[in-house]
């Protein structure tokens, strides 16, 4: 039996700091953040939270790059004017460890809870190690994607002490009163933890109902944390989930990973929708408290949902039409649904090719969707006033140049009106088949961890004999100029390729032209049209 470190006290006594270990102006405020925040302020916990978005200086850790940098300069994101940041508030900070420390040093904490992904757990990790021994006078409660399928590699980290598997709603909330209460914590399901000597593996519970859950509370975070930009403008935005999980088995995402996990422990499917009596309650809230400018809609198939429940959807959000971001399948698209999100006010979507080979699609990715479905898509989608945008991958394991080039050549019949297509380069994520591939090739070993520097970046982690890590960089930073340059331009654009002196210099000259023909006259006209 293990019971709490902590003698009895009262909620309002135990102090919890909610640590977000973000990329420097990165990922929109998470809803794990906002959820636990409103959970565990009902528990009448002390709250604080340290946020990493502010902070310029990640890079003098140990972590890589930062990635915003990388995917501008691969154009699979707009460059944006940070003079319109400053404007809004948002102000740039430095000195991330001396700030860390201090927070430690004043709050106080009893229980840090931290949410990775795979590219931030090396940042919160570093973060932690700053702190002296003397003063580690907290548990550390680490939860997320990447907890969740590398629990036993997490759990082995001296600095970490809980790890929480899976949804987290119901397992933290019971864990942080067993801890505050002096009870027991070491049969408490979703949970890993160590103790005495010993690792606890408890079984999961079963997945919640989304429609229970608390809308976020943000109220923790800086206001200029609500803005963000897309294509090229900051907007105040906020995330409005709509599903949980997802129906589909792409081999490159961990996402369907949590189907399996909840299948075999509790017999039960981890995909769910939100009712659209719920998600109406949830924009009524937001609207009012944020007065949001664009909405993104946080689902990994946002249009998986029937026809009648797209109607029903529409039916409600025509009463707001605030301008929004969504992802989804060609699959999922049909003429009606074309023209309603037109209707809806969307600014921009998202759609995974990921690769235009139809054989490689089917084999590896498990992608089952014909050239035709996909092409037949996008010319749905064309010709409206939102921006619709082709996601690709290069470099995954077995991919050969001539195979990248399919999906070049394959976005290319993809009609002209399109934004430009860029390629994001193969992350090996744990809870993926493909990276169990990648093992079991050679290509990458069984400790490897997606670092900062490798999602959006220059970098492939795979050590390929047939495709070097530098010749899959100089793909993904020239892809889109590939996809829309004529064939007579491609000499150049392979010497764009080399990370040269001369490589660099064709690569400034061909991005100038490209922003200046293909990119934003598109971006901003869909812009113009919304806002």
């Amino acid at each position: 039996m293990l019971k709490s470190p902590f003698k009895p006290r009262n909620p309002k006594d135990f102090k919890i700091l909610i640590f977000y270990p973000n990329l420097h102006m990165s990922a929109l405020m998470p809803q794990s953040v906002g959820i636990f925040t409103a959970l565990l302020r009902r528990e009448g916990y002390q709250l604080d939270l340290f946020d990493c978005t502010y902070y310029q200086d990640i890079d003098s850790l140990t972590l890589g790059k930062n990635t915003n940098e990388e995917k501008v300069e691969n154009r699979n994101v707009h460059k944006y004017d940070n003079t319109e940041w400053h404007e809004k508030g948002v102000k740039p900070k430095n000195g991330i460890v001396e700030d860390f420390k201090k927070k430690i040093a004043t709050f106080q904490p009893d229980l840090i809870l931290v949410s990775v992904l795979e590219s931030t757990y090396y940042l919160a990790i570093d973060l932690l190690k700053s702190i002296p021994e003397n003063q580690r006078n907290y548990k550390t409660l680490f939860g997320g994607v990447f907890a969740t399928y590398a629990a036993d590699k997490v759990i082995k980290n001296e600095l970490v002490d809980y790890v929480c598997r899976g949804e987290g709603e119901g397992a933290v909330v019971e864990m942080a009163n067993a801890l505050c209460s002096g009870g027991r914590i070491d049969q408490i399901k979703n949970f890993t933890i160590k103790g005495n000597g010993n690792i606890y593996r408890n079984s999961m519970r079963a997945p919640i109902d989304i429609d229970t859950v608390p809308i976020p509370d943000w109220d923790l975070f800086e206001q200029g944390s609500l803005y963000r930009p897309m294509q090229g403008k900051v907007y105040r935005t906020v995330g409005v989930e709509t599903q949980r999980g997802c129906p589909y088995t792409c081999t490159f995402c961990n996402s369907p990973g949590n189907n399996v996990i909840y299948k075999d422990e509790t017999s039960k499917i981890f995909h769910r929708k939100k009712s659209i009596k719920r998600m109406k309650e949830e924009f009524d809230f937001l609207i009012k408290k944020y007065d949001p400018e664009l909405i993104y809609f946080i689902s990994d198939t946002f249009l998986a949902m029937s026809n009648k429940e797209f109607d029903e959807f529409k039916e409600m959000y025509l009463e707001y039409k605030i301008p929004f971001w969504m992802n989804t399948r060609a699959e999922t698209i049909n003429q009606h649904r074309a023209d309603s999100l037109e209707e809806m006010n969307m600014l921009r979507c998202d759609i995974g090719i990921e690769h235009g080979n139809a054989d490689y699609r089917k084999n590896y990715l498990r992608r089952n969707v014909s050239d035709e479905v996909q092409i037949k898509a996008f010319e749905m989608l064309a010709d409206h006033k939102y921006t619709p945008k082709a996601n690709c991958i290069i470099g995954m394991p077995d991919e050969t140049r001539d195979l990248i080039f399919d999906t070049i050549n394959f976005t290319r019949k993809l009609p002209k009106t399109m934004e430009a297509t860029g390629a994001f380069i193969f992350a090996p994520y744990h809870g993926t088949p493909l990276r169990e591939l990648a093992i079991k090739k050679g290509y990458i070993k069984e400790d490897d961890i997606v670092t900062l520097g490798i999602t959006g970046g220059d970098k492939s982690m795979l050590n390929m004999p047939h495709l070097s890590s530098e010749e899959i960089g100089g793909l993904a930073r020239t892809f889109s100029y590939y996809t829309k340059f004529p064939e007579d331009r491609w000499g150049e654009i392979k010497i764009a390729e080399q990370f040269t002196p001369e490589g660099d210099k064709m690569h400034e000259k061909l991005g100038k032209e490209f922003d200046k023909e293909y990119r934003y006259p598109l971006s901003q006209k869909s812009i113009d049209a919304v806002m």
